[in-house]
């Protein structure tokens, strides 16, 4: 038999006593434990953000504050599953719940069973709509990292095709196809940009094959010469690694990412490291270390997810961009079958990591 916590926590929100003892009464033969009664809808919003109960029952006509106005502040503070309750089927209200983020409907005194469907619904709608706003954060993402990472290539692609266009006569058959080379490799880099969003969007599960992380690292700093010269950085890259698996342009974008936010917050000039460590578990773990200013605990937590601007310790100003690099990335690795992790303090640089499975 499951246990009350098991079932879930329901707060009741019910400004008629003998309703409320009613209903705590029928969700506690049903298995449920009700964490507490609000009879206003001010003290329900109070005690939801002290208690998060898994499921509100929440009345409709309720003083200081009605069901929908908690409903919808709810839904704002600390979004959760909602049941709406009325004596009457008013219908131009029950949409207006509805609207505020409701998820079930109710008709007082309830039937047990109609009780525990209407939570149950709710849960389940409410579910489904975590799951929609996660999909839509995530696509929101994309979009921006489109339109974030393809500046990179462009950047470079429209002066030199400009450049060709309009001095072509003039150019030595050296400087003819140096800037050709730099247009074709730009557009690559820009194609592998977009099939790895592509990719990581996908439902389908991806291909992997064994890695040769040495190409991959040099890729990357190749893609970030220009980069790396202006900083006046050193970027010390090991001989070999560990054989992994895992999909060549994806985790090209993992080594892209790391190394331009080392370069752009690292030290001056920045001074980074690559390196793997074989882990026991059976993954291998690649990393990049730099000289910066470091991250406090709290900027930490906040790395790897979407459109969060972080602040660095000492006198930099706070990093430039939304996050969405990163987040990106940890999308990347943990379809993978990998993990992303930072090391960091305040004076001591920091170590950006991911794992992938060994070969």
């Amino acid at each position: 038999m499951e246990s009350l916590v098991e079932r879930g926590r329901v707060l009741v929100a019910e400004d008629q006593v003998m309703v409320a003892e009613l209903l705590q009464f029928q969700l506690e033969e049903l298995g449920y434990c009700v964490v507490g009664r609000a009879n206003n809808g001010a003290k329900a919003v109070e005690m939801v953000q002290a208690l998060h109960p898994d499921v509100i029952l929440m009345d409709l006509d309720m003083p200081e504050m009605d069901g929908i106005e908690a409903a919808h502040t709810i839904q704002t503070l600390c979004p959760m599953p909602v049941v709406v309750m009325t004596a009457f089927s008013e219908l131009e209200k029950v949409k207006a719940a509805s609207l505020a983020g409701v998820g079930a409907y109710l008709l007082k005194p309830p039937e047990p069973g109609n009780l525990e469907r209407a939570i149950t619904i709710a849960r389940a709608r409410f579910a489904d709509l975590m799951e929609l706003r996660g999909m839509a954060a995530d696509l929101s993402a994309y979009d921006y990292s489109v339109s974030h990472d393809l500046k990179g290539p462009l950047n470079l692609i429209l002066p030199y095709a400009e450049l060709l266009n309009q001095e072509c006569s003039t150019l030595s058959p050296q400087e003819m196809q140096t800037y050709t080379a730099i247009i074709m490799s730009q557009t690559r880099r820009a194609r592998d940009i977009i099939e790895s969003l592509l990719l990581i969007a996908s439902p389908e599960a991806i291909h992997v094959e064994l890695l040769d992380m040495s190409v991959l690292v040099k890729t990357a700093c190749t893609n970030l010469a220009t980069f790396i010269e202006q900083h006046h950085a050193e970027v010390a890259i090991p001989s070999t690694f560990p054989p992994v698996l895992g999909h060549p342009v994806l985790v090209e974008r993992v080594w892209d990412n790391y190394l331009s936010n080392a370069l752009k917050y690292g030290g001056r000039p920045p001074v980074l490291e690559i390196g793997s460590t074989q882990q026991a578990d059976g993954m291998v773990r690649f990393w990049v270390r730099d000289n910066g200013p470091g991250l406090s605990e709290e900027a930490q937590k906040q790395l790897f997810t979407p459109f969060t601007r972080i602040s660095r310790a000492g006198s930099q100003p706070p990093a430039q961009g939304h996050g969405v690099g990163l987040s990106i990335v940890r999308r990347i690795v943990e379809r993978l079958g990998g993990e992303v992790n930072v090391e960091s303090a305040p004076g001591c640089g920091s170590t950006f990591s991911f794992t992938l499975p060994g070969a």
